[in-house]
């Protein structure tokens, strides 16, 4: 997979280690086609680098930030900080890493995914849906240019 080129992929940040694995030994990922290595250095900062592709050499050093567990990073300039999760601070939260769970998939079908309830009773049947309650009301989609997102409301289905 060749290096992507899309501004709003590369200018948002991603979630590439679990903090407990980075260690001083660097760990190698990809990242948008990217290859990228992570360590600690000698004084204990999490570092990111892009790694060059002609030479294998470290490259650029990437932006880090220490969030929910894991090492984010990006290849680009986010207009913003990495999202809040209010209640990941809360003292009476225990925060669990559970591992990760990579994929082959594309931005739209990950959007499609979560806007499609049809696959409720089939795929998380007795938890978000069953058969034979294979029925998705109508519900509203919009795309929200103010903050870039898109929204789905008045979602009504079937819950065991």
């Amino acid at each position: 997979m060749a290096k992507t080129d899309d501004p709003v992929a590369l200018n948002d940040w991603y979630a590439v280690e679990t903090l407990t694995d980075v260690t001083d030994a660097p760990r190698r990922t990809r990242l948008l086609g990217q290859d990228i290595v992570s360590f600690r250095d000698a004084d204990g900062t999490l570092v990111t680098h892009e790694i060059d592709a002609a030479s294998g050499a470290l490259g650029a050093a990437l932006p880090t930030r220490e969030k929910f567990g894991c090492l984010w990073t990006t290849l680009g300039a986010p207009a913003r900080e990495i999202f809040d999760i209010a209640e990941a601070a809360m003292a009476d939260r225990r925060f669990v890493i559970c591992g990760w769970f990579k994929m082959r998939t594309s931005g739209p079908r990950v959007v499609e995914n979560f806007l499609d309830m049809a696959h409720f009773p089939f795929v998380h049947h007795g938890i978000l849906g069953a058969e034979p309650h294979t029925d998705v009301p109508r519900y509203d989609c919009e795309i929200r240019r103010d903050v870039d997102e898109v929204w789905a409301t008045n979602c009504r289905f079937f819950q065991p």
